[in-house]
């Protein structure tokens, strides 16, 4: 009877002490419920950056000469520092903003801001999507193509196109943007000086009141898993400046015509002055169509196929300026190019890539009485190769898509019409090049 009268004494211990756990138990969930999260920080800043060290191993056009009109060696075969970049960004709700600073040694030891912008942007549910509309001042990237607005340590090839280098140098400009997406779609239109950060005369700066408005719309879709396909349209409108001349004095020339050291009446020349000429605006523009797919592929990794193509008036701000007042005529540009990048693995890339560029389609020559056609055009094979690590210890690889130690191999086959034969022809200025880069980024 003892032990009949002993279980109900214990049953009723275990209900209280299984409703004690249970109350527990609820009571933490609604403290867990009801716990304030903390605060996000009201500003978000993140510092990036990174170094790209080269040696040119061999240049073919190098000389051991200075060049007599600018001073500047015509050695090619040296080491330099392309790019040392430090990248700050700050967000806070809708507005960001952002510094970047360079430092290289290719004209010699030089540091200049390189980007520096604020924005406002107007973002949806989805943080990893583009934002419907950002609006964005100061000094960025032109937004014209898809290779200008590419960054460059996300390249596998050393430099830019010759037609994009040519068009936007140094690929910087102030100005006002507009940018975002919806869905596939991706558009960005800007108004901005027209004279980017590597234009010859008025880098950084703006001669006239004449604005350029360019920009681009494209869609960026994955069709498939593995697959991504980017295209868009660009186009630019603007206005270039020729420069006026300074008026001029008459000139007494004396010319030694038959080397006796002896003034003579006949050999003196008056060459008489000339009036100021004002400087002149004159109409540019350039239309643009792109294209990269992107496929990603079991063991080997991703491989991208790729392609643009330009077509450009009085444009050329880089390898030949264009100067329609000078020339009399306007300047016809047409480039593009071509290639093909292969991942092989985790730790390696290989690439392939063929540019052309004619800055003056309607070029002409004398060749004695005949007056004919002159092809103007630069081409480029260029293969590449690369050998990349992240050290897996680094906190930040996971967030960082781009390899944090990097070697690049570059050889690059150059075809001209810069050389003459024996006879006076046009001919190809050997101008081949073998580099290796190492970079390293955070």
């Amino acid at each position: 009877m003892a032990r009949f009268r002993r279980f109900p004494e214990q049953a009723f211990r275990r209900l209280v002490a299984l409703a004690s756990l249970l109350v527990a138990s609820a009571s933490g969930a609604a403290w867990a419920e009801t716990k304030p999260k903390p605060p996000e920080p009201p500003v978000r800043l993140r510092l990036s950056g990174y170094v790209q060290a080269d040696a040119v191993a061999y240049r073919q056009s190098s000389q051991d000469e200075i060049n007599p009109a600018t001073g500047a060696p015509l050695n090619e075969d040296r080491f330099t520092i392309t790019r040392a970049r430090l990248r700050a960004e700050a967000s806070a709700h809708i507005v960001s903003g952002a510094l970047e600073l360079d430092a290289n040694t290719v004209e010699g030891p030089a540091a200049r801001v390189i980007e520096a912008e604020v924005s406002a942007r107007w973002q949806g549910a989805n943080a990893e999507a583009p934002p419907y509309v950002m609006a964005t001042l100061g000094l960025f990237k032109i937004p014209f193509g898809v290779e200008g607005p590419e960054r460059e340590r996300n390249r596998l090839f050393l430099e830019r196109s010759t037609t994009s280098r040519a068009l936007f140098p140094g690929n910087y400009d102030l100005g006002f943007r507009l940018s975002g997406g919806y869905r596939v779609f991706r558009y960005a239109v800007a108004v901005m000086n027209g004279e980017p950060v590597g234009q010859v005369f008025f880098p950084a700066r703006d001669p006239n009141g004449g604005k350029d408005v360019l920009g681009r719309i494209g869609v960026d879709t994955r069709p498939l898993t593995r697959l991504r396909v980017q295209g868009g349209f660009s186009a630019l409108s603007g206005t270039g400046l020729h420069r006026g001349t300074p008026s001029t004095k008459d000139v007494l020339v004396w010319r030694d015509e038959n080397e006796n050291g002896l003034v003579e009446g006949t050999e003196i020349r008056v060459i008489p002055g000339t009036a100021a000429t004002p400087s002149e605006n004159f109409d540019r523009f350039a239309l643009g169509a792109d294209l990269r797919l992107t496929a990603k592929f079991p063991v080997v990794g991703e491989s991208c196929l790729f392609g643009e193509i330009v077509r450009a008036q009085n444009l050329d701000r880089g390898v030949e300026p264009a100067d329609p007042i000078g020339t009399g005529r306007d300047l016809r540009e047409l480039g593009f190019h071509v290639g093909i990048t292969q991942e092989l693995g985790r730790y390696a890339m290989i690439g392939v890539r063929y540019d052309r560029y004619n800055p003056d389609q309607d070029a002409s020559e004398q060749r004695g009485k005949d007056l004919v056609p002159r092809d103007s055009t630069y081409s480029t094979y260029s293969i590449a190769a690369a050998l990349r690590y992240t050290p897996s210890t680094w906190t930040f690889a996971r967030d960082n898509p781009f390899p944090a130690l990097r070697v690049v191999l570059e050889y690059d086959h150059r075809n001209n019409a810069l050389g003459r034969t024996a006879g006076g022809l046009p001919t190809t200025l050997g101008d081949d090049s073998f580099a290796i880069r190492g970079e390293v980024s955070f």
